[in-house]
């Protein structure tokens, strides 16, 4: 097999062959050729090539969610690998296992004037949890043994733990090949028991004896585990489990809207419904709401379970930190026995939610004009079960979170940072690899920052898109204080002229839609049909946050 003469890049390509990380998305360049040398020669593994490396790092971070498994972003050297920064701040607080592997000169030019030379080994380094730096040079055993040593504890934790980086001084020249002789790969496990203890588990149940319990799930992948236990831990009437869509857990016995909830507790009947424990798990919780109900709140403990950032105090009363998976967590509890049930607080939770339940099919918005709401109202009435649901973030998010989950559908959103820059590449990275449909639904603003993801649409002819365009951020309009600024038309909600003309442009199939009457046609066609893969509401801007507002004060 022919391969890179370098033996530094056939070392790396060795270790993400041993670990089982098959896919690279690259962008062009001539530093980091003699990856892209290496890897196109050997039908292991699979390559993507995106020129925008801002849209390929988020095209990499959906695939590697879709995946379950790393994968390799590869650029050559300078800029190109800061335009990654954007996505690996996501993928890490979403423990998300992206790996970088950039280009550079040798580490003698850094700051000595040379092209497309800048201090690179550095720039992931708050966002990492691993950096190794490979020097091209001669081989020898004691520099093999560290390089070998450096990338195989790097490989042993990203699956685990999230993104890493290694940076490549490679000198000139960069395209000569050889034929493949050697392997350098070598692996080193470090073995940690993430089971909780008994003894922990006793002391942990015991202090839960005739409590209010609740249970908050923030971003989680789907886990049929921890679904089935938490189901059994909530049998209790002393526990309430709030999910989000993002929590990827659906059943009867959770409440899964929590703004919608929190909206029809009356503020002298609110210490009814706070908890006295917490436990807490998965990622970021959209609900504003909730964090400052439970800041409010006079816990007895908060039990946070996972393995990621376990000193992150949200609620600003952490007590317990628990770095186990969460399912291993409640199959633990529940074998311990069941929590003594003394008070219906699940029920009072259970009783808000279904009077809200009840109130929402009579809201009826402003027939006057298209309003956002319209647009959410009518997209989770029609949804086909099974979709795969692609949220951006701020308003859409948000809105998204006010109607119940649909049944077999999946959600997902870059919560980790709550960016608005890469929610389409991240889609498209996902659709790429996976087989049903995938709708995005997004803003105006984060589809124009992410435009050139757009261009992809070849990697994903599964992915359908819903643009709700109200010109401008308008979120804004939505937040106390942001809406009532003298700046907020053109700072904040930064309004425009754009539209999804532009999706036309890059062979989407197009279609627009302002009219009241026309949405549930609209999008029974998008949904059911080869036709159209591309629909733009055009919202009113002034109505749609009057409308959302009648929503709340009519349910409450």
């Amino acid at each position: 097999m022919i391969c890179s003469d370098k033996w530094v890049v056939q070392l790396v390509i060795d270790q993400c062959k041993a670990h089982n990380i098959s896919h690279w998305v690259f962008s062009p360049g001539s530093r980091n050729a003699p990856f892209s040398i290496t890897v196109d020669s050997d039908p292991y593994f699979h390559t993507t090539v995106i020129h925008d490396e801002r849209s390929a790092a988020f095209f990499a971070l959906g695939l590697a969610e879709q995946l379950n498994k790393p994968v390799v972003l590869c650029c050559t050297s300078g800029s190109a690998p800061a335009n990654y920064l954007p996505a690996m701040t996501e993928a890490f607080y979403r423990n998300i296992p992206l790996l970088v592997v950039s280009a550079d000169r040798p580490q003698a030019w850094t700051d000595q004037g040379d092209g497309q030379t800048i201090r690179q080994l550095n720039l992931f380094n708050d966002f990492t949890h691993r950096v190794v730096h490979l020097e091209d040079g001669p081989l020898n055993h004691q520099t093999l043994w560290q390089y070998q040593r450096e990338t195989a504890l790097l490989f042993d934790k990203l699956s685990a733990v999230g993104p890493a980086h290694i940076n490549v001084g490679l000198s000139e020249p960069l395209y000569q090949t050889i034929e493949k002789d050697q392997h350098y790969n070598r692996s080193i496990a470090i073995i940690q028991n993430s089971a909780p203890s008994k003894q922990v588990i006793g002391d942990l149940f015991r202090l839960m004896h005739g409590k209010h319990i609740m249970v908050l799930c923030g971003q989680l992948p789907e886990d049929l585990a921890l679904l089935q236990a938490l189901e059994l831990f909530a049998a209790s009437s002393n526990v309430v489990v709030l999910t989000e869509n993002t929590s990827n857990l659906f059943s009867s016995r959770f409440n899964a809207c929590i703004d919608r909830s929190l909206n029809s507790i009356a503020s002298e009947n609110e210490q009814d419904f706070m908890p006295e424990i917490l436990i807490s798990l998965g990622g970021a919780v959209v609900s504003k709401w909730i964090k400052s109900f439970l800041r409010r709140s006079s816990l007895k403990a908060h039990i946070r379970v996972g393995n990621a950032f376990p000193e992150m105090d949200t609620y600003q009363q952490l007590s317990h930190s628990l770095l186990c998976s969460p399912a291993s967590f409640f199959q633990a509890l529940n074998e311990h026995g069941t929590v003594q049930s003394t008070v219906n607080y699940s029920g009072k939770w259970k009783q808000i939610d279904y009077e809200v339940k009840d109130r929402m099919p009579s809201f009826k918005p402003s027939s006057e004009v298209l309003t956002d709401f319209h647009i959410y109202q009518a997209f989770f009435e029609l949804v086909p079960e099974g979709t795969t649901i692609h949220m951006a973030n701020s308003s859409v998010i948000r809105y998204c979170q006010l109607f119940d989950p649909i049944k077999g559908c999946t959600y997902f959103a870059n919560r980790g940072t709550s960016g608005i820059d890469g929610s389409t590449s991240t889609a498209v990275g996902y659709a790429s690899k996976d087989q049903g449909l995938n709708i995005l639904l997004t803003g105006d603003v984060s589809f124009l920052y992410d435009s050139n993801a757009l261009r992809l649409r070849a990697l994903a002819p599964n992915l359908k898109i819903i643009l709700i365009n109200n010109q401008g951020g308008g979120i804004f309009r939505i937040i106390e204080g942001a809406k009532s600024s003298e700046q907020l038309e053109q700072y904040l909600e930064a309004q425009h002229t754009s539209d999804g003309k532009l999706a036309e442009h890059a062979g989407w199939s197009y279609k627009v839609c302002s009219s009241i009457d026309s949405i549930e046609g609209a999008l029974q066609d998008f949904m059911h049909s080869t036709a159209v893969n591309f629909i733009e509401f055009k919202t009113d801007t002034v109505q749609s946050p009057h409308t959302l507002k009648d929503f709340f004060t009519f349910v409450g």
